[in-house]
C-alpha cells in the first residue's frame, strides 16, 4: 500500500501481538502447544498463487465460514473459521487487502490476533476501520495469515494460509485470485499537482483550497495535501493544515476542493506567504530540504478574490 499511517503504530502492534496471543474468539481459546507454527519454515511450498513473499509451509491453515459486514462509518466486522490441519500450533496476524480493479493492491492491514491448535479449528471474529477513499476504491478483498512476528502491511511477511478471496459485499469472489505484491512506500515525487486555487469565500463557504493531483510513478501511491501559511518568506510557519488525501493508481488523477480551516483567523491577515506540500504523512513529515511545497497566492482582499496558480 503505498505509505499507510498504520506503519506509525507498526511497534505498538507487534508487541501487542506478542502480549495477546489470540484475536477475538468466539469461543473459548484453544489450549495452547509446545510448538509455534508461526515461526517455523518447512520445505514444501503451500502453492499459495503470490507474487510476494510466502510462507513455505506443508499444511497453511485455511479459511471458511467467512462474513463480513461494512457499516456507514467505515466500521467493518469479520467472522471465519481457521482449520490447523498440521500437528503444529498456529499463531499469527490475520489481514485484510484490498485490491483494485487493476489487480493491484490498495492497501493490507491487520485485523485480528489468532491461535490454532494443530488439528483443530477455531472461530474468529474482528473488528477493523477501513475509510471510504480506499474501501470505494475496492473491488475484491483477500483475508489470509501471517507469522505473529511479521506484519500484515510489510510485502516481506510471511504468509502462512491459503488467501481466502472475496468481495466487498460479503460474498464469495472467484477462486484463485493471486495476491498482488504491496506498493512501495510513496514520496512527494509520485505526484504532480496542477490548477492550485484559493478561495475565501463561495461555495464552500468559507476559506477553500482547490487543486488537482495526479499519480505521475508506476505503482499506486497515497498522499495528503499540506497547507502552511508564513509570515515571511524563511520563518516558521503561523500555520498548518491538512488538505485532503489521495490514494491513487499509476496515471490517475483527483481534483478536490477542501476547507481550509486556520487555527487564528488573523492569520489570513499575517500571512504574506502560502505553501503547498504532498507528504505521505501530510502536515507531519512535509516540507523537508528536498520538498520545497508549490507556493499559493493570496487574494487580496478576504472574501472579495481568488488566487489561482497552476504548479505546470
Amino acid at each position: 500500500m503505498g505509505s499507510d499511517p498504520l506503519k506509525v503504530l507498526g511497534g505498538v502492534v507487534l508487541g501487542l501481538a506478542a502480549v495477546w496471543g489470540a484475536g477475538c474468539k468466539k469461543d473459548a481459546p484453544a489450549a495452547s502447544a509446545p510448538v509455534d507454527a508461526g515461526v517455523v519454515v518447512a520445505t514444501v511450498d503451500a502453492g499459495i498463487p503470490d507474487a510476494g513473499t510466502v510462507a513455505r509451509i506443508s499444511k497453511p491453515l485455511r479459511f471458511s465460514n467467512v462474513g463480513l459486514k461494512r457499516v456507514a462509518d467505515g466500521g467493518v466486522t469479520v467472522s471465519y473459521t481457521l482449520t490447523n490441519p498440521g500437528t503444529a500450533q498456529g499463531r499469527g496476524n490475520t489481514c485484510l487487502m484490498l485490491v483494485d480493479e487493476h489487480g493491484l493492491a490498495i492497501s493490507s492491514q491487520t485485523i485480528g490476533f489468532v491461535t490454532v491448535k494443530g488439528g483443530g479449528d477455531d472461530t474468529f471474529e474482528d473488528s477493523t476501520s477501513v475509510d471510504d477513499l480506499r474501501w470505494n476504491q475496492a473491488r475484491s478483498l483477500i483475508l489470509y495469515t501471517t507469522a505473529y512476528d511479521t506484519l500484515c502491511y510489510d510485502d516481506r511477511a510471511r504468509r502462512t494460509s491459503e488467501p481466502f478471496p472475496l468481495l466487498p459485499t460479503g460474498a464469495p469472489a472467484p477462486a484463485g485470485l493471486p495476491v498482488p505484491k504491496l506498493p512501495p512506500d510513496s514520496t512527494p515525487e509520485d505526484f504532480e499537482v496542477s490548477g492550485l486555487q484559493l478561495r475565501r469565500g463561495g461555495t464552500p463557504p468559507g476559506p477553500s483550497l482547490t487543486y488537482t493531483v495526479k499519480n505521475v510513478s508506476g505503482h499506486r501511491a497515497s498522499a495528503s495535501g499540506c497547507l502552511r501559511a508564513y509570515a515571511r518568506e524563511g520563518s516558521y510557519a503561523l500555520e498548518e493544515v491538512d488538505v485532503g488525501e489521495f490514494d491513487l493508481a499509476p496515471a490517475a488523477s483527483s481534483t478536490q476542493t477542501v476547507p481550509v480551516a486556520f487555527h487564528k483567523d488573523r492569520h489570513w491577515g499575517e500571512a504574506t506567504v502560502l505553501r503547498f506540500f504532498v507528504d505521505p504523512y501530510g502536515c507531519v513529515m512535509s516540507g523537508g530540504a528536498g520538498n520545497p511545497g508549490l507556493p499559493v497566492n493570496l487574494p487580496a482582499e478576504a472574501g472579495s478574490e481568488e488566487a489561482h496558480h497552476d504548479a505546470e
